[in-house]
C-alpha cells in the first residue's frame, strides 16, 4: 500500500505568501462597493426630510442636496484624472470608500452643529 499525501489535491505553496485569485478580489471588492452604496443612497434617501426637520426649506434642500452631487461628479472627474496620471488607481478607489463611509456618519454631526450654531447666534 502506497501512504497518500497529506495535502492531495492542493499544491504546496511552500513559503510563499498566498495570492488573491482574481474572483476573491472581484467579490470582496463587489462587497465593499454594495455596502459603501447602500450608506450613501440611504442617506440620499434622508437627506431632504432630515434638512427639513433641522428647518431648511424647500429651496434650501435643493440647493444643498445638487451643490453636494455637483461636488461629487466634479471630484470624480477630478480624482480620474490624477488616478490615471499617477497610476494611483487602487489608493484613490480606497481612499474614496472610506471618505464616503466616513463622511457619510458625520453629516449627523455637522448637521447638529450648524443648527446649533444658528441657535447661538440668533439668541
Amino acid at each position: 500500500m502506497s501512504r497518500a499525501a497529506p495535502h492531495q489535491g492542493r499544491p504546496s505553496t511552500g513559503n510563499r505568501p498566498r495570492t488573491w485569485s482574481p474572483w476573491r478580489g472581484v467579490v470582496m471588492f463587489g462587497l465593499v462597493s454594495l455596502f459603501a452604496d447602500m450608506v450613501y443612497e440611504g442617506m440620499r434617501s434622508i437627506a431632504g426630510p432630515y434638512l427639513g426637520q433641522l428647518g431648511a426649506s424647500a429651496a434650501t434642500v435643493g440647493l444643498i442636496t445638487g451643490a453636494g452631487e455637483a461636488a461629487a461628479l466634479l471630484l470624480r472627474l477630478f480624482a480620474g484624472t490624477v488616478a490615471d496620471r499617477t497610476d494611483r488607481h487602487w489608493a484613490l478607489t480606497i481612499s474614496g470608500y472610506a471618505l464616503t463611509a466616513t463622511c457619510v456618519p458625520l453629516i449627523a454631526i455637522a448637521l447638529l452643529w450648524v443648527r446649533a450654531g444658528s441657535h447661538s447666534l440668533l439668541r
